[in-house]
């Protein structure tokens, strides 16, 4: 799955980096995907899957290794 934290949400990536790849061996919610990555839910305010915005808690929401999530804080930008 590719991975893209903006803003500070970038610390949590490996490395510090905001862009990754992150293998996942089973399709899952993306609040466990977060969670697997070490991503608080929390200090997500919006919650991108494929280019669209999505709830980050809905229990429905599954994503594969063939998406792109990105996840942006309550603030970014300078």
């Amino acid at each position: 799955m590719k991975v893209h934290l903006w803003g500070e949400l970038g610390f949590y990536g490996p490395g510090k980096r905001g862009r990754f790849e992150y293998p996942i061996e089973h399709d899952m919610t993306a609040a466990e995907a977060l969670l697997r990555m070490g991503v608080p839910a929390a200090d997500v305010a919006v919650l991108g899957v494929n280019g669209v915005a999505e709830r980050l808690d809905d229990p429905a929401l599954v994503v594969t290794n063939r998406d792109r999530i990105d996840c942006y804080p309550p603030t970014s930008g300078g």
